[in-house]
């Protein structure tokens, strides 16, 4: 009998990641890494099994595990691995493989990590200077390989193959979460793993949002264009226990991933049809969707396409209910997605990166209007040689019902 899952990543894959955050390192003059946050070692040793990963400039990297180690040697590519008790036992693996013992500069997950684990990790590399390594981390992976985009790709045809049974439950009355619910349990019927992860601090997550009329133009904590409010202020965003009502706009905005890469994708749903007023405005936002689209080519400014669109929203009438409603609004209207939902590169104000072949985003143009609710899609897209490849599929129309 098998124990242990037999999809775990190729060496190859992780072998190329390591040499990619080795290079990274000595151009930054920064002797090692030690990495330990989940999605950074699921990226760079192929499970979340508890250790940490120690990657020096040069040589080979060691990952010391305090978790199961027949389980980490199973689903882990990493050579050198080493059962250790606690993370007192550094040392004597540094000793091996740093001539001076210790290295000069260490790096760590800076926007993650808690700064109690940060003291333990200083405390242990007592000659060490602590620097941030999440910026150098966020962009190795911002450029996704051809296996990871395989990946993604499966990942997007999930939310697509569940909407398309939107007509068979969906009916008025039926809460949010109802609604929510029955949509994940088709996902996770069509390998979703079930959970999504955010780096973000504090933007907790879960499967996405289902939001039904007015609510779905409440604002909440999450730095998204939608909140919601929730089931209880305790989580006070996403769908709550609510009727939906016909004639009032549902949009349907979820993360489904197959191991551990997500699509993030979103469409607007109805039980009967929504106002000529929102029909107008939906029409609208695919005008603005689509020069977005032809945006989205290597060596464009992210920051660039972001104000752009904003200039085509105003020339449309739109300003005021672009990607939320007055000072709330989303300063972005597109991510990188991968391992975790906020990836890099942002489609928004202040990201100054240029796309890139390999790049993966999710483009979300929303519109918020207070009262009434939210209309709007999201489609994931590849960064190609030439421009960019629409991996949803899924037709962009208003799902009614």
């Amino acid at each position: 009998m098998k124990l242990f899952h037999e999809n775990k990543t190729p060496k190859v894959e992780i072998g190329a990641r390591i040499v990619a955050l080795q290079a990274a390192l000595t151009r930054a003059n920064i002797d090692a890494a030690v990495i330990v946050q989940n999605a950074d070692l699921f990226y760079f040793t192929g499970t979340i099994q508890k250790g940490y990963l120690l990657v020096p400039s040069q040589g080979n990297p060691v990952f010391a595990v305090t978790g199961d180690l027949d389980r980490v040697k199973a689903e882990s590519s990493i050579e050198a691995i080493e059962p250790i008790a606690s993370l007192k036992e550094i040392p004597a693996i540094c000793y091996r493989i740093f001539p001076s013992s210790q290295p000069h500069t260490i790096g760590l997950e800076f926007d993650v990590i808690p700064v109690s684990l940060y003291n333990r990790i200083c405390s242990v590399f007592k000659s060490s200077r602590p620097v941030d390594i999440s910026p150098i981390i966020r962009s190795i992976r911002m450029v996704k390989s051809p296996y990871e985009i395989d990946k993604i790709k499966g990942s997007a045809t999930i939310f697509a193959e569940a909407i398309s049974h939107l007509p068979q439950f969906l009916k008025p009355g039926m809460t949010e979460v109802a609604l929510q619910s029955e949509l994940i349990r088709l996902g996770r019927y069509r390998s979703h793993f079930g959970a999504h992860r955010v780096r973000g601090f504090n933007q907790e997550s879960y499967y996405g949002h289902v939001l039904a009329g007015p609510r779905g133009a409440v604002p909440s904590m999450v730095n998204s264009p939608t909140g919601g409010l929730g089931s209880t202020p305790a989580f006070g965003y996403g769908a709550g226990h609510w009727p939906i009502e016909e004639n009032s706009p549902i949009l349907i905005d979820l993360c489904f991933g197959i191991d551990g890469y997500l699509a993030d994708q979103t469409r607007t749903a109805v039980i009967g049809k929504l106002p000529s007023s929102l029909l107008s405005a939906y029409e609208k936002l695919l005008v603005v969707k689509k020069e977005i689209e032809e945006l989205l080519r290597p060596g464009a400014i992210c920051e660039e396409i972001y104000f752009h669109a904003l200039e085509k929203v105003e020339a449309l009438g739109l300003g005021e209910n672009f990607m939320g409603h007055g000072p709330r609004r989303a300063k972005f209207i597109g991510h990188g997605i991968g391992l975790e939902m906020d990836e890099w590169p942002v489609i928004g104000k202040g990201f100054r990166s240029a796309l890139a072949p390999g790049m993966v985003l999710a483009l979300e143009p929303k519109l918020i209007f207070p009262g009434i609710g939210a209309i709007g899609l999201e489609d994931n897209y590849i960064i190609t040689e030439k421009g960019c490849e629409n991996i949803t599929p899924l037709d962009e129309s208003i799902i009614e019902v």
